[in-house]
This record gives structure tokens, C-alpha cells and sequence, in this order.
């Protein structure tokens, strides 16, 4: 009778265990994509390598044409005028005691570049096996910005400003930089977990999901499209990913909105914000900062843009739809299956 229960039992067991399995492989289903090789150039240049190298204006304009003219002139100042100015402007600017210290900051943390150059890779590839017309980047550059970027766009290459991934707390941080320039919020955003994300949604969001005008739920179901397409192209190198990286929040912040969710749909509505297109209610709602003005001071910021990332993530999984189909579904289409989590 006892052997009878244990089998019994076992049996239940596994049929609820490939239950839950089921049902996980389900979401994964309409969220996954498959991979296309794509061939990127890695690079990683240190301002103390610039000033031994001492290059030309033609050799830096040949080996790195795109991203040149905003690194050497707009992030370290130097004049490009002639081969005498570059090479003074960059010795100069290397003798600066807090880009000393920011250059051994990201040289201690070069070696984690090779898993996240992993993970870049196979994201890119997963991005072009799903959507087989989007260009590439031919190339990604590992660097200091001095401050002024996490990752940014050109039409062939990345720029990515190591030392904003250093870690907000570190003294260097704190003791070299304006604190007005960079208060509390931006400090906590500069952890190197949300590297790869800020790389492949700085590509998406400027190659494949372009920014719209008109309302304001149209931008905000556009930015949930580029979080889901980014998350589900680096969920399946890392299944730890979660939505708070993806939305480059703390835990608590993303609680805090989930919590919230129904209040802040119900606010966009009461105020008629869902279909205004004034550009500040827009900013307000879309972009960063140290919370969402018309929300309470705890809320996080870019709180449209998780409202976004709600329907549209909601639509994809209910529809059981291929992020091929998501692309070029229209926000009001996707906005009629929303219900706000209560």
C-alpha cells in the first residue's frame, strides 16, 4: 500500500513539474530568436595608448573614422587642427590627475571584457537572425568617454565610455567629478551590469525601432519594443537577466512601479496624456532623471517607458507573437489588449 502512495505521488510530481515546465517554454517560445553570425571588430583604446602611439590626424581619421571627431574633440577637447595640436592636446589631457586615476580604474576591470564582448556577439547575432535586414555594427570601441556617454550610435560603430561603469561609488567618483553634474541617480546607473543592455538598446533604438511624433503612447509601446527586443536578445546567453536591468532600475524601483502600475495608467488617463504630444509632458514621462515629475519623489524615473515595456510585453506573450510580427504592429493595436495590473 505505502509503495502504491510513493508511485502515486511521484507520478503527480511529474506531471506538475512538466506542467510548469510547459508553461515556461511557452513564454520563452514567443520571445526567443535564432542566431545569424555577424562579424564584429572589438576595440579597446586607453588614452594612455593614444599618447604612445602619437598618431597622425590620418592614421586616427583611417582607423577609426566615425567615432574620432566626437571623442578626441567634443570628450577630450583636443584640437584637430593639425598632427602638432592632436598629439599636445592628448598629452595634456592625459596629465589630468582624475583621468589618471579613471584610466586605472577600467584597466582593473578589463578582464570581464572578454564575457561581455560573449554576450554582445551572440545578442547581435540573435538581433540579425530575427530581423534579417537590420545592419550591424562592424565595429564596437571599448574606451574612456571622460564621462560624457555610456554607449553611443554612429552609422557603422559603437563608442562605449568604459568609466561610466566603474561604479557610482567609487572615490574617484566622488571626489572628482561635479556633484551637480552627477547627483545620486546618474551615480547609481553607472554599473557594469547594465553594459551589454545600454550597447544593444543604444543600437536598437537608433537602427531598428526609430523614435515617433504624435502621442505619447506611441513612444512610450515604441520603447517597450526596444526593452523586449533587448531583453530577448540577451535573455538566452543569460536567463538571470531581469526586467529591472532592462529597465536600468534597483529592485525597489521596479517593485515600486509594478505596485504603482494601475495608479499611473489611471493618472496618464485622467490627465489625457496617453494621446498629448506636448514635447516637456513627453520628456517628463519618456526620459531620465531622478524620478517621474507628476509622480510621487519615490517613484523611479521613465516611468512611461515601463509602461511601455508592461503592454508591450504583455501583447507579445498573449498574442504568442515572433519579435519579426512585434515590430510592425501599431500602438493602438497592441494598446487594446492591455489590462493595468491591479
Amino acid at each position: 500500500m505505502k509503495k502504491k502512495i510513493f508511485y502515486l505521488c511521484l507520478v503527480l510530481l511529474s506531471v506538475i513539474v512538466v506542467f510548469i515546465l510547459s508553461i515556461g517554454g511557452n513564454e520563452n517560445a514567443a520571445l526567443d530568436s535564432n542566431e545569424q553570425q555577424t562579424k564584429i571588430k572589438f576595440e579597446s583604446i586607453s588614452v594612455n595608448e593614444l599618447v604612445r602611439m602619437n598618431p597622425s590626424i590620418a592614421v586616427i581619421n583611417t582607423e577609426y573614422p566615425e567615432v574620432t571627431p566626437y571623442l578626441l574633440a567634443f570628450c577630450y577637447g583636443v584640437s584637430l587642427e593639425n598632427d602638432s595640436t592632436l598629439s599636445q592636446g592628448l598629452r595634456s589631457f592625459s596629465k589630468q590627475t582624475y583621468i589618471a586615476k579613471t584610466e586605472k580604474e577600467i584597466e582593473k576591470r578589463n578582464a570581464n571584457l572578454p564575457q561581455h564582448k560573449f554576450r554582445i556577439q551572440h545578442a547581435f547575432n540573435r538581433l540579425k537572425g530575427t530581423f534579417n535586414k537590420i545592419k550591424t555594427p562592424k565595429e564596437i570601441v571599448f574606451t574612456n568617454s571622460n564621462f560624457n556617454y555610456n554607449a553611443t550610435c554612429y552609422n557603422q560603430s559603437i563608442l562605449v565610455g568604459l568609466e561610466r561603469y566603474i561604479g557610482g561609488d567609487q572615490p574617484l567618483i566622488l571626489e572628482s567629478l561635479n556633484p551637480s553634474d552627477f547627483p545620486e541617480w546618474i551615480r547609481n546607473g553607472m554599473n557594469e551590469k547594465f553594459m551589454d543592455r545600454d550597447i544593444l538598446s543604444a543600437w536598437i533604438s537608433t537602427h531598428l525601432v526609430k523614435e515617433t511624433t504624435g502621442y505619447h503612447i506611441a513612444e512610450m509601446i515604441r520603447w517597450g519594443k526596444i526593452h523586449v527586443i533587448t531583453e530577448m536578445s540577451l535573455r538566452i546567453e543569460n536567463k538571470d537577466v531581469t526586467p529591472e536591468e532592462i529597465l536600468r532600475w534597483s529592485k525597489s524601483q521596479y517593485d515600486w512601479a509594478l505596485k504603482n502600475e494601475k495608479k499611473f495608467y489611471k493618472y496618464l488617463m485622467d490627465e489625457n496624456l496617453l494621446f498629448d504630444s506636448n514635447e516637456k509632458n513627453r520628456a517628463y514621462l519618456i526620459n531620465n532623471g531622478p524620478y517621474t515629475i507628476g509622480l510621487p519623489e519615490e517613484s523611479p524615473d521613465r516611468m512611461g517607458q515601463f509602461l511601455g515595456y508592461q503592454i508591450v510585453r504583455n501583447y507579445v506573450l498573449s498574442e504568442n507573437l515572433s519579435l519579426l510580427e512585434l515590430i510592425d504592429q501599431k500602438y493602438n493595436t497592441i494598446l487594446k489588449t492591455y489590462q493595468p495590473e491591479s
